[in-house]
């Protein structure tokens, strides 16, 4: 397995302006991106993203590219509660989006491609305030 894949989905979000926007305006930073995942311990950890390799087949190719299987665990402090609902899994389904909306065109970088097959995993919201979901994705890497 390589980390070829995940740093190509790291550059991309980082450098998406509409997810840098709504960090922006939201948490007033840039969310912390980190290739391994670590389980922030406080408000300060918080907004990230922690992209983690999952698992590689090299046996599957997709245009000369092997695919992996990678997770994206987004993590966020909200300690609000609006209308009965709690704002991390508000604020979560929006990043959720504007994730998606990055990386669904397919190409990466060059050497890297979006193959899709997402699945999201929320944490049922065990730590509040503390939010995470994870993002379990292909990509591809040459």
């Amino acid at each position: 397995m390589s980390i070829k894949a995940l740093q190509a989905a790291r550059s991309k979000l980082m450098n998406d302006a509409p997810l840098n926007a709504f960090w922006q305006a939201r948490y007033g930073r840039a969310a912390r991106h980190l290739i391994g995942y670590k389980r922030p311990v406080s408000a300060n950890d918080y907004p990230s993203i922690c992209y983690a390799p999952v698992t590689g087949t090299r046996a599957n190719t997709v245009g000369g590219r092997h695919s992996e299987r990678v997770s994206l665990v987004v993590g966020v402090h909200e300690p609000d509660i609006t209308n009965d609902v709690f704002d991390g899994i508000t604020q979560l389904a929006i990043i959720e989006q504007l994730i998606f909306d990055c990386l669904e065109p397919g190409h990466l970088d060059n050497d890297c491609l979006y193959l899709g097959e997402a699945k999201t995993i929320h944490d049922l919201s065990v730590r509040h305030p503390f939010h995470e979901m994870e993002i379990s994705m292909l990509l591809a890497a040459r």
